[in-house]
């Protein structure tokens, strides 16, 4: 046996040590080489990151104000609301089967839940502090009182676990399921107290592009959008690494302004009461729409503005876009014989006719610049222009038109309003059409004087009416009466403002008086309303489709005004495309009458006195004067 060769030994000890060595510097080159990576040369990137964990800036949201009538009764209100969020890291090995018990609890399909949950588990993350968990939200705007329900229901919620309660690690998960599987967070939602009531005016609200704030998408809500909104509050701060607040990091902070109130000058009693009478037109015409506004003339302001059908606006998908319409402004019509009344008031106030004059209606069928223009189904022959606007004669109208004049008329139809938007706050108002009068035809105006080849909308036929009821003066259209701080100290409000004077006040009277001729005598016999005088117009226009005249298609509008003497309100009614044989005089004016008693009634408006009938006269002779006073007794 050979020797041990110390020599040698000592040869492989100092090797390994020298191997050891060389490990050690790599291994502490590489530890400089990170260090000096991320110290030095991902320095910006890492603090940058760092900074964004760290900082933070948490928005504060305002409260949306409600939206009231003329007497303080909120008609768009906000209410505390829950947004429900899912923990996924409770979820991720139990998608279906946690799906299975929240669907019912949150009024979805389980399936569809679970895809959702799946599809954001795979999704690549966000940036986010490292620690914090990964939620997900399943639905927004919940109850108060729907969200406790939901927690009591999963209180109970065993999760598939016996019956009897677990212990250890299965009790902790179970306990950290019924706490985590929902959260919820504080938010706000947009409640509508009367439904459809005034909808298509009110218009709704959306999520804003932040994801959490309320934001007006239509009507009102969308027109006043910044007023009603507010302001909302910031604060900037610190987090620790789950993303919880350091609140005593804050470094500036500004609070929230909460929306303003927006009080309206509609009246929810006076609108009720209008869009009952429109529903009962839908249930008995079933027209494509129906539509009425009230204006108080001497003020301007709208009373009321319905339009059917509508929608909900806690629901607006739940129609198409086309259904959140708003007829009244948004639509543009040739209206026919309501727009005589114009015509007239521009011949009268110029002294081109009076209304006892009178006008060959031709028997019905007159011919001019090669274009037949008819009285339907009538064959009138000298008419007074009282009786013309009576029996709404379209010859008689075109003939006053010639004697108008081209120019005189477009210029009273422009400053009547028409062609121009009335400046109502609401969104998508038509301005109507009216051709410049050098694009006119030798026979336009024949055609215009009886309101065709022009379109307005109702809205501004109503204030057109509303003129003629206030002596002359336009007034601007008033939908907004005030505007007060959200705790409801006034802050601005909307006086009445006159545009300008169309017609002069014996113009005006003289219109009205014959205006009387249509409900007493002529085609708007149905509006009459007893113990009240009542001016108005009835209008049956043929509907087109931009190029020929549709059969059987007809916009129906009739607009009153009561007491005629001194008009209190103007009432604008329309039904569009009621059917076959329906006319302005048998369709919209028995509507007008409805609405008109149940008004002048709630606004106490008194009844015309009633003429004191002329004393006969007592013969000087006594013998006769005892005769008369005997037949009295």
């Amino acid at each position: 046996m050979r020797p041990p060769q110390p020599r040698q030994r000592k040869k492989l000890s100092v090797t390994r040590v020298r191997v050891l060595a060389a490990l050690l510097v790599a291994l502490l080159a590489a530890l400089e080489w990170r260090l000096i990576h991320l110290q030095v040369l991902r320095h910006p990137e890492l603090e940058e990151k760092a900074e964004a964990y760290e900082h933070t800036v948490r928005t504060d949201q305002s409260w949306r104000g409600e939206i009231q009538d003329c007497r303080g009764r909120p008609l768009a209100m906000t209410v505390p609301a829950k947004d429900i969020y899912a923990d996924l890291t409770l979820w991720t090995n139990r998608v279906g089967q946690l799906a299975g018990v929240v669907a019912p609890l949150l009024g979805t399909e389980a399936a569809s839940l679970a895809q959702h949950v799946d599809q954001d588990l795979k999704a690549p993350r966000s940036q986010s502090p490292p620690g914090a968990p990964r939620v997900l939200l399943l639905k927004r705007g919940v109850a108060r009182g729907q969200w406790a329900s939901i927690q009591q229901a999963l209180a109970q919620e065993t999760f598939g676990l016996p019956a009897a309660k677990p212990a250890g690690r299965s009790g902790a998960w179970l306990k950290n399921l019924r706490r985590w599987t929902l959260f919820a967070v504080d938010d706000q939602q947009r409640f509508y107290p009367y439904g459809e009531l005034l909808a298509p005016t009110l218009g709704f609200v959306g999520t804003a592009t932040d994801g959490h704030l309320l934001a007006g998408r239509w009507g009102l809500e969308a027109s006043l959008n910044k007023l009603l909104a507010g302001g909302n509050g910031w604060c900037d701060s610190s987090q620790d690494a789950a993303g919880n607040e350091l609140a005593f990091c804050r470094t500036a902070e500004i609070p929230a302004v909460d929306g303003a109130q927006v009080v309206l000058t509609i009246d929810l009693t006076l609108q009720q009461v209008v869009e009952q009478a429109l529903a009962k037109a839908m249930t008995q015409y079933h027209p494509s729409n129906a539509s009425c506004v009230i204006i108080r003339p001497a003020t301007g302001e709208i009373l009321a503005l319905a339009s059917l059908p509508a929608f909900s606006p806690q629901q607006p998908g739940g129609c198409a876009p086309a259904g959140w319409r708003n007829h009244v402004i948004s639509d543009e019509y040739e209206v026919g014989s309501v727009f005589k009344v114009i015509t007239l008031a521009t011949a009268l106030d110029r002294g081109a006719v009076n209304l006892g004059q009178r006008v060959f209606c031709e028997n019905g069928h007159w011919t001019y610049q090669h274009t037949t223009l008819r009285d339907d189904d009538h064959h009138y022959g000298d008419l007074t222009v009282g009786d013309c606007l009576a029996k709404s004669s379209n010859i008689g109208f075109a003939k006053i038109g010639l004697l108008v004049g081209a120019d005189a008329l477009y210029n009273s139809i422009l400053r009547f309003g028409f062609g121009s938007q009335t400046g109502v706050p609401l969104c998508y108002e038509t301005p109507g059409f009216i051709r410049p009068v050098t694009n006119w035809t030798p026979a336009s105006i024949t055609r215009i004087a009886i309101g065709h080849e022009l379109a307005v909308s109702q809205l501004q036929l109503a204030m057109a009416y509303a003129a003629i009821a206030n002596d002359g003066e336009l007034m601007r259209p008033l939908l907004v009466k005030a505007v007060n701080h959200a705790d409801g100290s006034p802050w601005g409000r909307y006086e009445p403002q006159v545009i300008r004077r169309v017609v002069r006040p014996e113009t005006a009277r003289l219109v009205r008086a014959a205006m009387r001729g249509v409900v007493e005598h002529g085609t708007g016999q149905l509006a009459a309303l007893p113990g009240y005088s009542v001016a108005g117009k009835t209008g049956t226009a043929q509907k087109s489709d931009g190029h020929r005249y549709l059969a059987g298609h007809y916009y129906c509008s009739f607009v009153g005004m009561v007491p005629a003497n001194k008009p209190e309100l103007v009432i604008a009614v329309a039904v569009d495309d009621p059917g076959h044989n329906a006319y302005g005089g048998t369709v919209a004016a028995p509507i007008f009458r409805e609405i008109a008693s149940k008004a002048v009634a709630f606004y106490g408006i008194a009844p015309d006195p009633v003429p004191v009938p002329a004393r006969p006269a007592i013969a000087r002779r006594p013998d006769r004067a005892l005769e008369l006073f005997a037949a009295a007794r």
